[in-house]
């Protein structure tokens, strides 16, 4: 099975030694988005991958298709034009101090502001088994939000299975408002088959907050019939982190509650995820499935970094020793 992702790659600039920008005259340097991350944890696990993004023609965007080849993503797809790449500034927490993010001119973007040709877009998807989406690029601009409703439209046509996370992030572009999201949101979760979310996601989607979570998520699987799985975690007191999955059978799985030591909490999301669409491409029972993901979360917040470097041997010897300090 090959996985394509279809989405943005951004530079990360992170002050070392969980400093803030104004305490520091360095930087480290990498990139990241939700599908290069994902694709990162399942690559490390011989699953082929392809990334089908926008990057600058210049130095910078040569740079992010080098670090894409080194995290084992095949590289055939991304489509070199413009000369922007969205970037952000992570302040990593510590202690009391949460991290706080500061985007850089997103929409101006290559992946946000120059259109992919549409027969690279079918050409990229019609040699993938799984196509895996965003869904803040809804919301960045208008020429990423065109080509995800492309990609889904001919994905579905061709009876691809689609992974779609949720992200419903209409703080990103205010020029968008609920109606617009709302109706893409339609469009393509009637066309997925995994998706990942959390209950108050669907409270900002439906727009209601008086609906119990589990309500919630029962309406999303009644609505949308093509929906197998929706998962994701809940974080619990104390750095508590617990991943659960429901499927469009009526079988709920949870996972046993893990205490997180925090290094590096973003990009954590997208280790479950790669975790969990493992677990799917594996036919793993859906209790293995969780626990694996939910343990590979667990552990990305200890690596630097966005996307997911902990491979399935590390994660299972994790899993049946959990007070190891030393592996040998």
């Amino acid at each position: 099975m090959k996985v394509l992702a279809i989405g943005e790659v951004m530079m990360r600039l992170t002050p070392p030694s969980h400093k803030m920008i104004e305490q520091t005259d360095t930087l480290d340097l990498s990139f990241s988005g939700t599908g290069l991350n994902i694709l990162s944890g399942l690559s490390r696990n011989d699953v082929k991958t392809s990334l089908l993004t926008g990057l600058p023609d210049n130095s910078v965007g040569k740079a992010a298709t080098v670090f894409t080849r080194k995290l084992g993503v095949d590289t055939e797809w991304i489509c070199r034009q413009g000369n922007h790449i969205g970037t952000y500034f992570l302040e990593l927490g510590f202690g009391n101090r949460p991290s706080q993010v500061t985007y850089l001119n997103r929409e101006a973007s290559s992946f946000c502001s120059e259109v992919i040709p549409e027969n690279k877009i079918e050409a990229a998807i019609e040699g993938h088994d799984i196509i895996h989406i965003c869904g803040i690029a809804l919301s960045t601009s208008l020429v990423s939000r065109q080509l995800i409703l492309k990609a889904v439209k001919f994905a579905f046509e061709k009876g691809k299975k689609i992974i779609f996370d949720f992200n419903y992030r209409p703080s990103l572009n205010t020029r968008v408002d609920h109606e617009q999201l709302f109706s893409d949101y339609l469009y393509i979760l009637e066309r997925s088959h995994l998706v990942f979310g959390s209950p108050r996601d669907l409270a900002h989607f439906y727009q209601n907050d008086s609906m119990t979570e589990e309500a919630l998520i029962d309406k999303l699987l009644t609505d949308f019939k093509e929906i197998e799985w929706f998962t994701g975690t809940t974080r619990t007191e104390n750095q508590g982190l617990s991943g659960w999955l429901i499927t469009n059978k009526g079988e709920r799985v949870v996972s046993p509650p893990h205490s997180i030591t925090v290094f590096d909490r973003i990009g954590t999301g997208d280790a479950y995820a790669s975790g969990i669409i493992l677990g799917y491409l594996r036919g793993w029972s859906l209790q293995e499935t969780v626990d694996f993901a939910t343990c590979a979360a667990d552990l990305a917040h200890t690596t630097f970094g966005d996307s997911p470097i902990l491979d399935e041997s590390f994660i299972r010897r994790y899993m049946t020793n959990t007070e190891a300090q030393v592996f040998r």
